[in-house]
């Protein structure tokens, strides 16, 4: 299934808020739009729901929504092909054609209001290599940060500026800005490595940097470079990801991704200094990946693969109620 940014993390073995967390293993991911706190599966219609593999995941993930309500996703179909889509406020699926140059692993990953998209391009093992910008003309431009070993750009924002994550020689993870062809690193004071995962129309960027004991912080970065450090959700664990910031809009609304001791995670909503908790359905793992302007967030959750897959007989159901807001996931 899709792993987003966990191929190009692998290298320096970190990991960021665009990662199934180790649960999502033999597990059916389902896509998600949250609108005024009531959480609906968004799955495509010809997404399967079993996993190749006990280990494996299948299903469709969302990982981008603009103002207009058009989502960006990406499903596994039955012939084990994984395609993009946008679906449009009323419901329409629209393919996505594949990026050029690349492989059968290349991802979209975020979309502005202008119908900009941004995403990576990954080798035939999955591996992530550059990244791209898809204008609304379908043109592909390069994002590669110079030197680098890996980009991969994350999140687009409607003046065109793009934010990620890229590894240099040494093996460090640092952030990045893209405006218009030009480069900037953003790196935590003192960090040892920085992931740039978010980026509004103000100019704000969000991400996590990891501290000198490899502990996640999420944070907040204003314009004139003051960092914020969000506050650890209940129950993460920052040696395992802690809590980490995917997404923010122009009103100041974040959400992310907060990480267990267990390998599970569940997704959050932070706004005027409270942190709200979601989960998805009978959900081993949820992740918020992307919020708008309008408050409405998408992302993903994982539940056990269907009675009588390979998955499903290696890993127990779990015994869980159908909850959507307030509860652990389920062990």
């Amino acid at each position: 299934m899709i792993a987003l940014t966990s191929t190009l993390l692998a290298l320096v073995v970190l990991s960021a808020s665009a990662d199934p967390p180790s649960s999502a293993a033999g597990t059916t991911s389902h896509g998600f739009v949250t609108k005024r706190g009531v959480l609906s599966p968004l799955d495509h219609p010809r997404a399967t729901t079993v996993p190749a593999t006990p280990d494996g995941q299948a299903g469709t993930v969302t990982t981008g929504i603009n103002d207009r309500g058009d989502v960006l996703g990406a499903y596994e179909g039955r012939d084990r092909v994984i395609r993009h889509f946008v679906r449009d406020r009323k419901g329409r699926f629209a393919r996505l054609e594949d990026p050029p140059r690349g492989s059968d692993f290349d991802e979209y990953i975020d979309i502005n209001n202008r119908g900009e998209m941004v995403g990576f391009y990954n080798d035939d093992q999955g591996a992530t290599t550059t990244g791209f910008l898809r204008t609304r003309k379908g043109r592909f431009v390069d994002i590669v940060v110079p030197g680098s070993v890996v980009t991969g750009p994350l999140k687009i924002n409607d003046r065109r500026q793009v934010v990620g994550i890229y590894a240099d020689r040494g093996g460090a993870v640092h952030g990045f800005l893209w405006d218009d062809g030009r480069f900037r690193t953003i790196d935590v004071p003192r960090a040892s490595n920085t992931l740039l995962l978010a980026i509004n129309n103000r100019g704000q960027t969000a991400g996590s940097y990891i501290d000198e004991r490899g502990a996640y912080h999420g944070f907040v970065r204003e314009r004139n470079g003051r960092v914020r450090t969000l506050p650890d959700a209940p129950g993460t664990e920052p040696a395992m990801g802690g809590t980490q910031p995917a997404a923010l809009n122009d009103r100041g609304q974040v959400v992310g991704v907060a990480y267990d001791a267990r390998g599970g995670s569940r997704a959050f909503r932070f706004e005027r200094g409270v942190l709200t908790q979601v989960d998805g359905p009978r959900a081993v793992f949820t992740r918020a990946l992307d919020i708008n302007n309008r408050g409405e967030v998408v992302g993903d959750y994982g539940t056990r693969a269907p009675a009588g897959s390979a998955a499903a007989q290696k890993y127990m159901p779990p015994n869980c109620p159908p909850v959507t807001f307030s509860t652990w996931p389920c062990t």
